[in-house]
């Protein structure tokens, strides 16, 4: 009986899903106030390997990564409004990222152009497999900051 009710249960939450975009939160999402703020990250060759055109468009946006970065980091700020999702882009975003032998690097993101709105981002050295803590710092155009905190885990 048990099992039948949870194919039932998963049976109707795919019905609603197809009904509407439905928007999955990680837990590299969270929450600030009226927006989100989502974070992703990727190594360089990755990148290279599976996404050059998206490798070179961070290039032309975020310059050419030093000898020593291995991982790009992207910052997606955005808010439902009604069915849809809006980037927002009136930002600036700096990020400090903290590898697990305490070694923090802090830089300004640069804002580039993503396939459904601005993104921001940046590269970091990310060498070291363990936990990472990343701080998001995000000013909007009147001198309110929020800080924001994620761990990172690099397998």
């Amino acid at each position: 009986m048990i099992k039948h009710m949870f194919y039932l249960f998963v049976l109707i939450m795919f019905s609603f899903a197809q009904e509407e975009e439905i928007l999955i939160k990680t837990p590299l999402t969270k929450r600030l106030e009226d927006f989100n703020v989502s974070i992703g990250v990727v190594s360089i060759e990755e990148l290279k390997k599976t996404f050059p055109r998206a490798y070179a468009l961070l290039e032309k946006h975020n310059g050419v990564p030093s000898k020593h970065d291995t991982h790009h980091l992207a910052v997606a700020i955005w808010k439902k409004e009604g069915n849809r999702i809006v980037y927002l882009s009136e930002f600036k975003v700096e990020a400090e990222v903290r590898s697990p032998i305490l070694r923090a690097q802090r830089r300004e993101l640069h804002k580039y152009p993503h396939q459904h709105g601005d993104n921001f981002g940046g590269w970091f050295q990310m060498g070291e497999k363990g936990l990472y803590s990343i701080n998001l710092y995000i000013k909007n155009d009147k001198g309110k900051t929020w800080k924001i905190n994620y761990d990172y885990m690099l397998q």
